[in-house]
């Protein structure tokens, strides 16, 4: 079972009382699950270990090998690397899936018991009731955090295993046949500006470093160049009004809206070009995202993992905490336009 199988609907858990034993359960869950995971990733640390030993006699000795020998024991090492990542990677999130319940449970138990203490108190008065979407949010933040991991495992991970192999393998070939080296380093080269290129992009996609230092426009304009290579979308970004800074707050928020905004057209919307416009006028700035993709019912968003629903939440959400709106205006078949604005003082 996959730490996310365990997904109960969100409509199941709106009191914070049936919340609350839905967390306790899951607690119970993870915690029996655990051990499990952990004794797995122990045993394929020590198989990785064993078959790193043979892996490199046979690089030493080559010529007491075969060549399918050679390629079973390469072979062999690498997926029992995998199997070792994805165990340890599991393990980790499960062990913070369990703190995120944990800290969730927590925060509840105080919250009735405060709410118990209240109501004692004045007697008649109603409860406020605590928000049901507490815990998608914690899902959403912890599936967040697996998905890179497991990008980071499929990318960079991968990239650097292979580059450890690689060196290896140029130094028998430099001892056997020098006169090769120059084409396998140009290879050795070329993985190391693959594996650069991916660190760079993940630590762009956690927090854009051009956000702080040249702004919104700057950095989108690098972002929908970056995302119509990676999709194939055709992603166009215009500017309307002033070209300035709109303060870090407003800019960071405009930025991930944005950003979820057009990893939703890539996941669910089949488009090919979406648009993106940043509009900055004295007293406001918005931001207009639209797509040509096969659109949906804005009252009922699809469902598939009901990431979008979250997604569409969270945008919502980040905008009125920084006192804007957000308006979502699509139709099946005639593609999603979701337009972002917010107040400002200049």
């Amino acid at each position: 079972m996959s730490v996310t199988e365990n997904e109960t609907s969100l409509s199941s858990v709106d009191r914070p009382s049936a919340l609350l034993d839905w967390i306790d359960g899951e607690m119970a869950r993870l915690s029996a699950r655990l051990p499990d995971l952990e004794q797995a990733a122990m045993k394929a640390v020590e198989e990785l270990a064993e078959a790193d030993v043979i892996r490199r006699h046979v690089i030493l000795h080559p010529e007491r090998f075969s060549p399918h020998e050679r390629d079973a024991v390469v072979e062999k090492a690498q997926k029992v690397g995998e199997v070792r990542q994805r165990a340890e990677i599991e393990a980790e999130s499960v062990r913070d899936r369990l703190q995120f319940c944990q800290a969730v449970a927590m925060a509840l138990r105080s919250a009735l018991a405060q709410d118990e203490a209240d109501r004692q108190g004045a007697a008649g008065t109603p409860p406020e009731p605590l928000p049901g979407g507490a815990l998608a949010i914690f899902q959403a933040v912890e599936a967040e955090r697996l998905r890179i991991a497991r990008d980071l495992h499929d990318g960079p991970a991968q990239v650097l295993a292979d580059l450890v192999l690689k060196a290896e393998i140029l130094d028998r070939i430099a001892q056997r046949t020098p006169e090769a080296l120059p084409a396998e380093l140009e290879e050795f080269r070329s993985l190391v500006r693959n594996a650069v290129a991916d660190m760079r992009r993940f630590m762009f996609d956690l927090r854009p470093d051009s956000l702080d230092d040249l702004g919104l426009v700057a950095t989108m304009k690098r972002f929908s160049s970056e995302y119509q290579d990676r999709t194939g979308i055709t992603c166009r970004f215009n500017v309307s009004g002033e070209d300035r800074r709109v303060g870090s707050q407003l800019e960071e928020a405009i930025f991930r809206i944005i950003q979820e905004a057009l990893n939703n057209v890539q996941k669910h919307s089949g488009a090919k070009t979406a648009e993106v416009v940043v509009t900055i006028q004295p007293g406001r700035v918005a931001a207009r995202i639209r797509d040509d993709g096969s659109g949906f019912d804005p009252a009922n968003p699809p469902r598939a993992d009901g990431r979008q629903q979250l997604g569409l939440r969270g945008m919502r959400e980040r905008a009125e905490a920084l006192g804007g709106s957000m308006r979502v205006s699509s139709e099946a078949g005639r593609g999603t336009e979701l337009e972002v604005e917010f107040p400002t003082e200049g």
